[in-house]
């Protein structure tokens, strides 16, 4: 694969990302009428993921050092957009 395909996969994720913390925070607010500070930090904190991982993965030119760390970064935002988040955050506040 090459460097223009990272960059397509990542945007790809990236989108998901922003479509999904989209409609989490609109539930948030038709349900409970108010958008919680551990809500904001959940959705903020997984773009901040993002731009970690999408760094990380370009620090070197090797293709298994970017799958790896493409793959590590899928399924580490997906634990994290599917409650792992909102449990941590929740800790927090």
């Amino acid at each position: 694969m090459s460097k223009k395909a990272f960059h397509i996969y990542n945007i790809i994720i990236f989108l998901l990302l922003l479509a999904f913390n989209s409609l989490a925070l609109f539930g948030a607010i038709i349900s409970e009428g108010d958008v919680y500070s551990y809500i904001w930090l959940t959705t903020g904190l997984s773009f901040v993921f993002w731009v970690i991982f999408y760094i990380v993965q370009f620090l070197r030119s090797d293709k298994v050092w970017r799958i790896s760390w493409f793959i590590i970064m899928v399924v580490l935002l997906f634990f994290w957009q599917t409650g792992l988040g909102a449990s941590l955050s929740k800790m927090i506040f």
